[in-house]
């Protein structure tokens, strides 16, 4: 009962925000759902391709940790974002069971995204991002790309804080969620962007935005807590014809929290004085 209720929740908060981007931006025609999985040892990954859904589960332990992580993406400087499954219908090769590469591609842009799920098989996974994309055009083309990324850690919606770290840079490239069930860290370098933006906020105020219609820059906002968080990057770059912006993107989840590890010495610390009393 509890698990369909998880998958209840997380399916009607991404409903949510694709009614709300139906009702603003207009219907967009596309092909039947194509979902993914990605497996390796105690994890694996789903990644519904053709809309904006995107990775919407992603199970470590038996346990899932994500509701939504996805791509929009804006060619100018004014004007909507769109999700990257409207660029095209979607090009897809998974050779092994924890690869996956996708390709939306049209006149105007091309977005490939290689993914690999690491799974070592102890309650942690790690999924690596390589995101290309290229201007396909014949002109000089700006182009403002988005990730998405709605976290419920431990499958718990709220309770749970976001922080944004640069790590003496000047770009903020790094970003941590943390609850009582663990924590994912997330690092993105995008080194030919022009500019780099991040935003970290309560569900669903940034899926609305990329889905509102209208012209969106993340607004740098660094932390968002506590409650049901969400964080976003944006990379903006100018683009000449045949040539791309490279993003590469390392999530790790569930890492245990400092919460979950004091609540986890108190219960062995209890467990310790009770066999020293026996």
């Amino acid at each position: 009962m509890k698990i369909f209720k998880k998958s209840f929740v997380s399916s009607a908060r991404w409903l949510e925000g694709a009614l709300f981007a139906v009702l603003v931006g207009g219907l967009v025609s596309q092909s039947e759902a194509q979902i993914y999985t990605l497996s390796q040892n105690d994890s694996s990954a789903q990644i519904n391709t053709s809309s904006q859904a995107g990775m919407f589960n992603w199970s470590v332990g038996g346990v899932n940790q994500l509701a939504q992580q996805w791509f929009w993406y804006r060619v100018g400087s004014a004007g909507p974002e769109a999700s990257i499954d409207t660029i095209a219908p979607v090009s897809a090769s998974q050779t092994l069971a924890n690869k996956l590469t996708t390709t939306y591609a049209n006149s105007t842009i091309s977005v490939k995204t290689a993914y690999t799920l690491l799974a070592p098989g102890n309650g942690t996974a790690t999924m690596s991002e390589q995101i290309t994309v290229m201007n396909t055009s014949a002109i000089s083309q700006d182009y403002h790309f988005f990730e998405y990324s709605d976290f419920d850690l431990g499958g718990v919606l709220g309770g749970q804080s976001v922080q944004f770290y640069n790590n003496g840079s000047a770009v903020y490239y790094e970003v941590r969620q943390t609850g009582a069930n663990g924590a994912v860290d997330e690092t993105a370098n995008a080194p030919g962007a022009s500019s780099a933006e991040v935003q970290a906020g309560f569900f669903p105020t940034t899926l609305n935005l990329l889905n509102d219609g209208l012209t969106t820059t993340l607004n740098n906002n660094l932390s968002a807590g506590t409650g049901d968080v969400t964080y976003a990057y944006q990379w903006d770059a100018t683009l000449a014809p045949g040539t791309g912006l490279l993003i590469s993107k390392l999530i790790s989840v569930p890492e245990p929290s400092s919460v979950a590890l004091v609540a986890s010495g108190m219960l062995a610390m209890a467990w310790l004085t009770r066999r020293s009393r026996v």
